[in-house]
């Protein structure tokens, strides 16, 4: 009982002295003594300098307050980075809220205009829109975003993919990821985004099964296009006009510029070909009716450019160079060490097969298809197989071989042997005049096919039993 009567003795000096320190000291130790922690803290703390000299450590108070200063600065530090992160995915958000107030404002104002929408016609280029995004950067999805929001041309369903990288190439077949898509709906000015990549909006990614439906479907309309369109420029550097219809390209051998069409060719080409007039506009094309053959081959070379430049350099300034690799020509890149045909469009591997060649027998450089043929020499199973594709009037092609074990090694004189199945597609998808460069190194061993190949419907004869073939086989 001593203790308490000291506590009751303290507490009554100290109501008469609380300046007096030392006893509010004194009276937290008997707090102290006896648990009452509360009680001695709220001593401790009235005794201030005086507690600290004794205990060698700051009051209660105070080491409270620098506890929670603590850890108020590690909650700011965390907010603050927190805040940084998502500062990066939110500038995606403002700009998807800015570009939608911008279509709503434009779909607005032609309503108010009393501007009427084009009659649909027979073929619709804007069912379905993609833009190829390179990098999931916010630049690249803003400017993809704002291409598929805004504008005339936008599609009632656009799509944003990134095909899969091959090395420096984009290939067409490979893994493609659809990131996100805007899809116009029934109400006026009323747009839904949908993303498929969580990473690049913190959240659940929606249902994407409807858009690589419409994208599939897409991806095979883009291959017609890529023949067709390669088909009207090599006619007008060839002729010096531009074609009237498919039916100028689909002739019969030796102009058999493309091997047939589809309905959906014949449907866009009106469209495609007003596209490719106004793109000629401004670009000097020597007329290719005139000359000796040697200019008319240099003429096209010219024409059809480098391969790797054009689509695969965009020009962010204006969609319509952003847009380019769905009208570049199509090329062919054959590589000698690893064995591989490529066709491409721009940085985009189309289709890789594997092929046989020469070894040195085979000569580097580039040269024209200057003659496709069916059926070489009156036979489809002989040693140049189903199809031949003559280069720049040489004694080199691309044809077929009754000798499967050659494909993939140096086995030819110099030719390039492939399969009958890749050699038809081959045939098919590429026109008369497309460009080919024959190289060391340049293309990865990937093989790169869909499932379903590409076919056109042949309407003409394409076969020559005027002459029999002696290529280098």
């Amino acid at each position: 009982m001593e203790p308490i009567r000291n506590s009751e003795h303290l507490k009554e000096y100290v109501k008469l002295h609380p300046d007096n320190r030392m006893a509010w000291y004194l009276l937290g130790k008997q707090y102290e003594q006896q648990g009452r922690a509360a009680k001695a803290n709220y001593c401790f703390i009235q005794a201030g300098d005086i507690y600290e000299a004794y205990e060698q450590k700051p009051d209660p108070l105070s080491e409270a307050q620098e506890q929670v200063r603590a850890q108020a600065e590690h909650a700011m530090e965390w907010l603050r980075k927190e805040r940084l992160r998502r500062i990066r995915w939110r500038g995606i958000y403002v700009l998807a809220a800015i570009l939608l107030l911008i279509a709503v404002f434009s779909f607005s104002r032609s309503k108010t205009n009393n501007v009427a929408a084009p009659a649909a016609g027979p073929y619709s280029g804007n069912a379905v829109g993609v833009e190829l995004v390179e990098a999931t950067t916010a630049d690249e999805i803003g400017t993809a975003m704002q291409r598929l929001m805004v504008g005339d041309d936008r599609a009632a369903l656009g799509i944003a993919a990134r095909l899969q990288q091959d090395g420096e190439w984009r290939n067409w077949n490979g893994t493609t990821e659809l990131l996100f898509a805007v899809e116009q709906q029934s109400q006026g000015g009323v747009m839904q985004l949908s993303w498929y990549e969580s990473r690049l909006c913190s959240c659940s990614p929606a249902d994407a099964s409807k858009s690589y439906a419409a994208y599939g479907q897409w991806a095979q309309e883009q291959e017609q296009r890529w023949t067709l369109a390669s088909g009207i420029r090599y006619y007008y550097t060839r002729t010096g006009q531009w074609p009237t219809s498919v039916d100028d390209l689909a002739q019969s051998y030796p102009n058999n510029y493309i091997a047939g069409d589809t309905p959906l060719m014949q449907a866009m080409f009106e469209s495609l070909l007003s596209d490719l007039k106004d793109k000629s506009k401004g670009q000097s094309v020597e007329s290719g009716a005139v000359g000796t053959k040697e200019e008319k081959d240099a003429q096209m070379a010219a024409s059809v450019g480098n391969g790797k430049a054009g689509a695969g350099q965009k020009d962010d300034a204006t969609q319509e160079a952003a847009a380019a690799w769905m009208y570049e020509p199509l090329q062919i890149r054959v590589d000698k060490k690893t064995h591989r045909l490529a066709v491409i469009s721009g940085d985009i591997i189309i289709r890789s097969y594997k092929v046989g060649l020469g070894g040195d027998r085979t000569p580097e450089g580039s040269f024209l298809i200057s003659e496709k043929v069916k059926n070489p020499n009156g036979r489809d199973d002989g040693p140049y197989g189903s199809r031949g594709m003559t280069l720049s009037d040489t004694k080199y092609a691309i044809h077929g071989t009754d000798e499967p074990q050659s494909i993939g090694v140096d086995d030819s004189l110099g030719c390039i042997r492939m399969s009958q199945e890749d050699l038809e597609e081959l045939y098919d998808l590429v026109p008369l005049g497309t460009k080919v460069t024959i190289q060391q190194g340049g293309l990865s061993a990937t093989v790169s096919v869909p499932a379903e190949r590409f076919r056109l419907e042949p309407k003409q004869d394409e076969t020559n039993p005027r002459r029999t073939y002696a290529w280098l086989n």
